[in-house]
């Protein structure tokens, strides 16, 4: 079995194991901090956590491709993706707000569901960013900024299903810009 590790030929020989899964196991011993990002299998994307997957053997493979990254890597690129993504997420939130003190609520609505995705994706993208950064935040913790921001999220859907327009105005503004401005500085501290 051939094996590529980003694009570069590895010795032969050099991983041994009779399944997939101890080859990957293998190769990830001597790549510290590293995870595996991709499996190809004869030119075919596999899974490299599908158990068939991990338990094919390693006999049936005649070239197996790897895309490997180093965590600290990922990190940092998440880092500074996040940190780019504030700055269009809080002048967002001030975009609602303003349409949806103007009462018009069909481009507000529009902003609105933008945020949510945004919100989301910031959300996910932070917690694997708090967690392997290992360190204390300053003031809240992770779970409490996650309850605050769940309960402005609360408030948000109930002000959206009520029509109370003012109110979501008012949660964009003064709840959410806030909490996301504290993130801002959060992160600016934070080097991986």
């Amino acid at each position: 079995m051939k094996i590529s590790i980003n694009g570069a030929e590895a010795e032969d020989g050099s991983f041994p194991g009779e399944t997939l899964k101890e080859v990957l196991d293998a190769i990830l011993k001597n790549r510290e901090d590293s995870y595996i990002r991709r499996v190809w299998l004869d030119g075919q994307e596999v899974s490299s956590t599908a158990q068939d997957s991990l338990m094919t053997s390693t006999s049936s493979i005649a070239l197996l491709e790897l895309e490997v990254a180093n965590l600290q890597d990922v990190l940092a690129n998440n880092l500074v993706n996040v940190k780019e993504y504030l700055e269009k997420l809080i002048p967002g939130f001030q975009k609602a707000a303003d349409l949806f003190r103007m009462e018009n609520e069909q481009e507000a609505n529009k902003y609105y569901l933008q945020i949510l995705d945004g919100v989301d994706w910031f959300s996910q993208v932070i917690v694997t960013i708090m967690q392997s950064w290992g360190e204390k935040l300053e003031g809240q913790s992770l779970e409490e900024r996650q309850k605050k921001q769940t309960e402005f999220m609360a408030q948000m859907l109930e002000a959206n299903q009520n029509q109370d327009w003012v109110l979501m105005a008012d949660i964009l503004e003064y709840e959410m810009i806030p909490l996301y401005e504290d993130w801002r500085e959060v992160l600016a501290k934070i080097t991986v």
